[in-house]
């Protein structure tokens, strides 16, 4: 019997010189969020459902892959079979609400504030499209314990000055509060209980744009009066022609200065410190889906993509929700897939170590691995071959795998380029 031995739809093998380039981007970024004082930790790919369940009431719940029962547990021939009966964990869909967890059971053991890295795999059921896939991995800095700007401050930066070490010349950071949405939505007439449910709809703004929006919202019941009344609050912030120009729109619609000034400063302060070909710009149709968001939400933009490839925001309110205690909480994360799409397609990627060793069927499995330590000692990453019968279809797959160079066992200081 034949099998298909192309990956799952969705997911994607990566071949030598692409792994070549995701570790060493994955070693930046390691490596930055390091230098700014987060401290990395790792949380199992399963969670419980009831947790997953309840960490977020936005899209991501619908795109949850779920286990099934085991053994004695799963009973198929029961009557009336219900979900529960079928499933019992989750693979996690980000890595936020592990995170959660995590700090929940480990709490006595950490220093507080809290700063935590992520990098690791997640999983949601998404239609598959250029920069979005099934399996995926996050790149993601949080603070926990720290309530005031500074939190947004410290991780917008931190996630700037990785982008700019990962070769990104030209960003446009988006920040909006779910604060001032919520203002926004029950200023044109929503029910405050229906503010996560506009706010799924509006998430979809770049998608869908603004008739999309419209429409939904009219499908989910809303009165076309209160879609509208909304629609015009966001043209207004939109025909806005700078930051300043956007608060003081958001101040004559009634959002307090608690909000307007937190924004104010966290775009002024961050601003200073990344590259000045890098923008941080309030944005009112930066929702971010995700429903457990309380405060500032933020996505980075690359120029050229037009997509989202970093996003992130506060939610104080999760931790309270598992354990009964409050605790501010706020994140970034890198959308390392299109990052490292972006930095393929554009050649965009690293010097490469990578150094093939050639040997003859006459030498001494002692002179080769000799050979091969010095090399490593000059800094190489080093494979030894033996001599092919076909050289050139052998150095294309050699480049076509990330090695830079050769060098061959009669001559070790002789490197040749690949």
């Amino acid at each position: 019997m034949k099998f298909s031995t192309t990956p799952v739809r969705g997911t994607v093998d990566y071949l030598p010189q692409e792994m070549e380039i995701r570790d060493r981007a994955e070693k930046i970024i390691l490596e930055t969020y390091k230098e700014n004082g987060f401290l990395h930790i790792k949380t199992p790919i399963l969670e419980n459902l009831e947790l997953l369940t309840n960490g977020d009431d936005g899209d991501n719940q619908k795109l949850m892959f779920k286990t099934i029962k085991r053994g004695a547990s799963l009973d198929l021939k029961k009557p009336d079979l219900t979900e529960k009966d079928i499933v019992e964990e989750g693979l996690r869909y980000d890595l936020t609400v592990p995170l959660v967890r995590f700090f929940s059971n480990n709490k006595e053991k950490l220093a507080f504030p809290f700063k935590a890295i992520q990098i690791d795999e997640a999983f949601r059921a998404e239609r598959p499209q250029k920069g979005r896939v099934r399996q995926f991995t996050q790149c993601d800095i949080d603070i926990l314990g720290e309530a005031s700007p500074l939190a947004e401050i410290d991780l917008l930066i931190s996630g700037a000055k990785a982008y700019e070490k990962l070769g990104f010349k030209s960003l446009s950071i988006k920040i909006n509060d779910r604060r001032v949405l919520n203002q926004i939505i029950i200023n044109s007439g929503f029910e405050a209980d229906k503010i996560t449910t506009v706010c799924i709809s509006l998430d979809k703004f770049d998608k869908i744009g603004t008739d999309g929006v419209k429409c939904e919202l009219e499908q989910n019941g809303f009165e076309k009066e209160n879609i509208n009344k909304l629609m015009s609050i966001f043209d207004k912030l939109k025909s806005a022609k700078s930051n300043q120009e956007s608060l003081e729109v958001l101040s004559s619609i009634g959002v307090g200065e608690e909000i307007t000034s937190s924004l104010s400063q966290i775009i002024e302060t961050v601003q200073k410190f990344i590259s000045p070909s890098f923008n941080l710009v309030y944005d009112a149709t930066i929702i971010r889906g995700q429903g457990y968001y309380t405060g500032t939400v933020y996505e980075v933009y690359d120029s050229e993509f037009g997509r989202a490839i970093g996003a992130g925001g506060r939610y104080d309110k999760m931790v309270e929700k598992f354990t009964g205690t409050a605790v501010p909480a706020v994140g970034f994360s890198i959308g390392f897939y299109s990052v490292i799409m972006l930095m393929t397609e554009r050649e965009n990627c690293f010097a490469g170590k990578k150094l093939a060793l050639i040997y003859d069927k006459n030498s001494s499995f002692e002179d080769i691995i000799s050979a091969k330590q010095k090399l490593i000692e000059k800094g190489f990453e080093v494979s030894i071959f033996a001599f092919p019968k076909n050289f050139n279809n052998f150095a294309e797959k050699l480049k076509a795998s990330g090695y830079k160079c050769l060098a061959k066992l009669a001559d070790i200081q002789k490197i040749i380029s690949l």
